[in-house]
């Protein structure tokens, strides 16, 4: 069973250098969404949502790791792949029965539109505002 602390480790380790669309460090977004978890799984997947989406590390790496399984099965629906409408994927999400992932993918969304109002990033927002609308019914309100 992987500790938060080694998720974090593993986080920082897949985004080092990168930046967002701002020129924040990418960190910055998987630390948000992992505080705003509830529990240790939302923790770690939350650390961990953005790790096999956007670095070269796989769930397999993940697993070998440490990872969970079940927290694997939370990030395999969280990874979004680029062939799938975003809307689709998030209606995924929704359907899945997966508390984690359901509560995980709404931390992001609450960060992600924090962060793209803040920015000005209008078209992000609006995308982020209609996943959101799938997923908030099925959790309690942003608290990051």
């Amino acid at each position: 069973m992987i500790t938060i602390e080694d998720a974090l480790r593993i986080a920082i380790e897949a985004h080092e250098g990168q930046k967002d669309l701002d020129g924040n460090p990418v960190i910055l977004h998987p630390l948000t969404v992992g505080l705003a978890g509830h529990n240790r799984e939302e923790i770690v997947a939350g650390l961990l949502h953005d790790v096999v989406e956007d670095t070269d590390f796989t769930f397999e790496e993940l697993l070998k790791r440490g990872v969970d399984e079940s927290i694997v099965d939370a990030l395999q629906l969280l990874t979004h792949s680029k062939d799938i409408p975003y809307n689709e994927y998030v209606e995924h999400i929704a359907q899945s029965g997966n508390d984690v992932a359901i509560h995980v993918k709404y931390n992001d969304l609450c960060h992600n539109l924090k962060r793209g109002r803040a920015g000005g990033h209008w078209k992000i927002v609006s995308k982020h505002e209609k996943a959101l609308a799938i997923i908030e019914p099925l959790v309690q309100k942003c608290d990051i």
